[in-house]
């Protein structure tokens, strides 16, 4: 029998909140209710200066209630088709919402890969939170989905993220032209990419 990889645990004790809840060191890594958008708008909210540099672009709507009870909800039903795996980031002392680590493009069959991306409060970084988030749901969906390779798309002038994703140990492969609209245009992303046996 495959033994899990190391990194993660799923929880035995699940909130009503959750529809999946993975724990690492210090973290929860869970995928949450639309009852939970309060969290999440608040988590947006206090970031939008500091996400905006690195983010897709949002416009005002993005930031209230509704949609981000529409956006749980999209999630919750993404889970549950096999096509998402959007797990929000809290501390496990406190619960706060901390950020966020998502598993999406998944393809099947003989490709058997899917991308991933990320996002921290600005209070929180420096402290190796992400590192350990990544490090705890890459072996999750390793695991859990089969699959072979994952890949991570970041914008060339992100200089902590490119670090990140090195030492998590991403292999870089090129670069992504145009690949996605951030803060008002359209920029060119550097292609990163991590295969089963890597971990």
């Amino acid at each position: 029998m495959l033994m899990s990889r190391p990194g993660y645990s799923v929880s035995r004790s699940r909130y009503r909140c959750e529809m999946l809840a993975l724990e690492t060191e210090r973290l929860r890594l869970s995928v949450l209710r639309k009852s939970e958008a309060p969290r999440a708008l608040e988590y947006f909210s206090r970031n939008r200066e500091f996400h905006k540099r690195f983010s897709q672009t949002h416009t005002d709507d993005y930031f209230t209630l509704s949609t981000q009870k529409k956006y749980l909800v999209y999630d919750c039903e993404s889970f549950l088709d096999g096509s998402l795996v959007p797990l929000w980031i809290s501390l496990k002392e406190g619960g706060r919402l901390i950020g966020r680590v998502s598993y999406f493009n998944f393809a099947y069959g003989g490709m058997m890969s899917c991308a991933c991306g990320y996002h921290l409060d600005k209070d929180h970084t420096g402290h190796g939170y992400m590192t350990e988030a990544l490090k705890g749901s890459l072996a999750f969906v390793f695991d859990e989905y089969k699959m072979h390779r994952i890949e991570a798309f970041i914008l060339p002038e992100n200089e902590p993220s490119l670090k990140l994703i090195r030492n998590v140990g991403f292999h870089y492969e090129g670069q992504r032209k145009s690949y996605m609209h951030i803060n008002g245009k359209y920029k060119d992303h550097e292609a990163f990419y991590l295969l089963e046996d890597d971990m």
